[in-house]
């Protein structure tokens, strides 16, 4: 008779024993398998929060004297400092083709004066020469420009600025509508730059009546272009690129890999710009769900660690109750080994058993233990070190900054991932177990077997 009849045949023959080592073994299971549904989920939460809040890092002149290509002017009116290597539109191209970068938002900023426009006047007095001016935003692209992509300004009518385009501008919708302009339309620097309107904006928000603001530093005067119109305008050594460029990536944790492949571009010396990382909401938002990883972790080690004493112990008990078995099996002639099988395969299939049924259980478990964790907002305050906001995120979702975040929801289900990976700690565990209860009867002679049973 084969090890695995005789295991079947104990099995059927100690029902309460069997009984009680399939409700050990189910709730051990149980345990295990919540905890890797939970851990599962936490880890799907985080890359759904990555994914939504992403993260960013601004390429910037570096204003130290480690920048060689740093000038310091006298200019009429002030001092006049830049870089001679600035960011070229073919830089931008390059970088954004990096996988894993969502957006570039490369700008420049320069003053311009409209003689013919009637812009929205600010309340805080400029001298005359600058009644007339407003700020030129020259982008790379402007659909992936930070004020759009933020939500801060809205493409209300035309088409985006495109890397290709000279002399063309994005205005607002109120300055084109005082100003009786439309899509088509050319508006004329003080130096005779044209400027084509290809599109309108609309701002999500105006300065108040008590904000204090300039002219030209109002958001319905500003106009967004091309970066070969400001070079036009500006005509000088201070503006031939960009001198920012925030670049938002896809996934936070891959910032570090991200940034040093853009230094490994050639043809740039790095040594001209600064690397500032952006990355607190995310460490903000994601801060309760690694905590909440973290002790789901040391709860699975913990489970493994009694599950295998408590199994080890019991099961150890059960074999010394069983040495007159062991010389029966002996004097018949069957060998340690099969003896062994035998009491490892009574075991493992009561384990197969209860492990199966712990799916419908710990499911139940994992399902009320997400809905507990969610409504308890073990993911619960969002708040930026600036302390200008505080979001609370559980079923509504996060406030960060002027942004509304949905909240990752914890979605525990017991997954077939999670069913393999149980069978084969499970398994593993089981064995072990069996193997070190039976060592002691095993390592036993015949003879001594027979005195014990004297």
């Amino acid at each position: 008779m084969s090890f695995m009849s005789r295991a079947w045949l104990y099995i059927i023959r100690k029902k309460g024993k069997s009984i009680l080592l399939f409700v050990i073994l189910l709730v051990m299971a149980t345990f295990v398998l919540t905890a890797l549904a939970l851990g599962n989920a936490s880890k799907s939460a985080q890359q759904d929060l990555r994914q939504s809040l992403g993260g960013s890092f601004l390429i910037g002149f570096d204003y130290t004297e480690n920048n060689p290509y740093l000038k310091i002017e006298d200019v009429e009116g002030g001092t006049l400092m830049y870089s001679t290597q600035q960011i070229s539109p073919e830089l931008v191209k390059q970088i954004r083709g990096i996988e894993g970068i969502r957006e570039c938002s490369a700008t420049v900023e320069g003053l311009a004066a409209f003689p013919s426009l009637q812009l929205f006047t600010g309340n805080i007095p400029v001298e005359e020469e600058f009644r007339k001016s407003s700020k030129i935003l020259s982008t790379w692209k402007s659909e992936e420009l930070t004020r759009f992509t933020s939500g801060q300004l809205t493409l209300t009518e035309g088409r985006h600025i495109m890397p290709d385009d000279e002399n063309k501008g994005i205005i607002s919708k109120d300055l084109a509508e005082k100003n009786g302009l439309k899509i088509g339309d050319k508006i004329q620097t003080d130096r005779g730059v044209e400027i084509e309107i290809v599109g309108l904006f609309s701002p999500k928000e105006i300065e108040g009546i008590n904000d204090q603001v300039t002219t030209y530093d109002k958001i319905q005067n500003h106009i967004i272009t091309d970066l070969a119109t400001l070079v036009a305008y500006e005509n000088g050594p201070a503006i031939q690129g960009f001198n920012e460029l925030t670049v938002s990536v896809d996934d936070p944790q891959n910032m570090e890999e991200i940034i040093s492949t853009v230094k490994k571009i050639t043809g740039v010396d790095w040594k001209g710009f600064s690397f500032l990382i952006d990355n607190e909401d995310y460490e903000s938002a994601a801060s309760s769900l690694e905590q909440l990883s973290e002790l789901v972790s040391i709860i699975l080690i913990v489970a493994l660690i009694v599950s295998i004493a408590i199994l080890s112990l019991i099961l150890t008990m059960w074999a010394r109750t069983r040495i007159h078995e062991t010389g029966v099996l002996l004097s018949v002639g069957i060998s340690k080994m099969s003896i062994l099988g035998q009491y490892i395969a009574e075991v493992l299939l009561i384990a197969v058993l209860a492990f199966s049924l712990s799916y419908f259980s710990a499911n139940a478990i994992a399902g009320q233990m997400g809905n507990i964790l969610q409504s308890g907002q073990v993911v619960s305050e969002v708040q930026q070190e600036d302390g200008l906001s505080t979001g609370t995120r559980g079923e509504a979702g996060t406030n960060i900054g002027d942004q509304e975040i949905e909240a990752p929801e914890l979605q525990v289900r017991v997954q077939l991932e999670e069913m393999g990976l149980l069978f084969l700690i499970g398994i593993v565990i089981v064995t072990v177990s069996a193997g070190i209860s039976s060592i002691s009867v095993m390592r036993l002679k015949p003879r001594e077997i027979l005195s014990k049973m004297s």
